[in-house]
């Protein structure tokens, strides 16, 4: 029948070609567009969004639209979803569903998987994620960048603060660098830097196993190299839309290395905790705070503790200014003539990614 049309039609060879290399490129163009557009974001004022549903974290719903490129919704304007792609779902009691999304009944979350669905609270939902990404868009992180000068003083100080991580369905990874060093007339270069590695893995009822490694360098204490590592557990006591708080403890062992003195091997327990709270209109504003105490089990009265506030706010899409609060104290340090305490402040411009 095709055949038939052509020839009624009488269309050259030439022409038939341009037509199917235009019609071929017409549908390469068009085919991502329409699969992008598979998701519905039906928001309480009415308004719907057409877009494909790209994740849900601290409170914002991220979508990637044809005609109006990604756009983030709050999460508590959100009547209904629907998304034929499969999704991990994490509610604030921990539990993890799986499936595709659509509306539920008085404003609810259907997930649905292998023909049985489960209707969630919308609100209850802290985490929706894609099952099916690349490896680079699973992570996200942060630079930041600071400096500042006294005349008067002549004291200068710069500082550089890296961090990525991932969250995936079993496990958390994160890895973090930061450096501050600190010039100031008739005195040494003072330096402190510390890289972690972090990865927990996650259990049922917000329950996670920690496994921890960190090297440390802080000449204000008197230490060339601190290089521990450790693990431990820990629960999240709180996980909602715009916070979380968790604790966790363990035990860790570490090499130090004085920058006068003899290098020792010390094993110590630890306990901590950490808050964060986030609001996700604009502008964006976040804030966390992190302290651990770490008691030696073979240094009989020897106690560490490491304290750590930040406080950032969006300036522009993406980009931030922050304020950083760091404490570390040692009763025994290591070294011979070293300070017990060291603690500082540093404003920095970063990029969030």
């Amino acid at each position: 029948m095709r055949a038939s049309l052509c020839e009624q039609r009488r269309w050259p060879t030439k022409p038939a070609i341009g037509w199917s290399v235009y019609l071929v490129a017409l549908l390469f163009a068009a085919g991502p567009a329409a699969a992008a557009d598979t998701g519905l974001v039906v928001l309480k004022n009415g308004d719907q969004i057409r877009g494909e549903v790209k994740s849900l974290r601290v409170g914002k719903l991220e979508l990637s639209t044809t005609s109006m490129g990604t756009v983030y919704v709050e999460w508590d304007k959100v009547l209904a979803l629907t998304a034929p792609e499969w999704f991990e779902v994490e509610l604030t009691t921990g539990a993890r569903f799986y499936g595709t999304l659509g509306p539920g009944p008085h404003a609810t979350l259907g997930i649905t998987l292998d023909g049985r669905t489960i209707n969630v609270d919308l609100l209850s939902v802290v985490k929706i994620r894609p099952l099916k990404q690349s490896f680079w868009s699973r992570l996200d992180g942060s630079v930041s960048l600071g400096a500042s000068y006294t005349e008067s003083s002549g004291i200068g100080q710069g500082s550089l603060s890296a961090s990525v991580g991932t969250r995936r369905p079993k496990f958390e990874f994160s890895t973090k660098f930061d450096t501050t060093v600190t010039v100031q007339p008739n005195e040494p270069q003072t330096t402190r830097t510390m890289y972690t590695l972090a990865y927990n893995q996650l259990l049922p009822n917000r329950w996670f196993v920690i496994v921890t490694g960190k090297a440390e360098h802080n000449t204000d204490l008197g230490l060339q190299l601190r290089a521990a590592y450790g693990g431990g557990a820990g629960r999240y006591l709180r996980q909602t839309n715009r916070s979380l708080f968790s604790v966790a403890s363990g035990f860790t062992q570490n090499l130090e290395v004085p920058v006068n003195g003899d290098r020792t091997t010390n094993v110590e327990a630890f306990a901590g905790a950490k808050y964060s709270f986030f609001t996700y209109d604009t502008p964006k504003t976040s804030f966390s705070s992190t302290f651990l105490v770490y008691p030696s089990l073979n240094v009989g009265g020897r106690v560490r503790t490491d304290a750590d506030v930040t406080l950032s706010r969006e300036i522009v899409s993406d980009f931030t200014v922050g304020l950083t609060f760091y404490d570390s104290f040692d009763n025994k340090p290591p070294g011979e003539n070293a300070t017990k305490h060291d603690a500082g402040v540093t404003l920095s411009i970063g990029w969030v990614f």
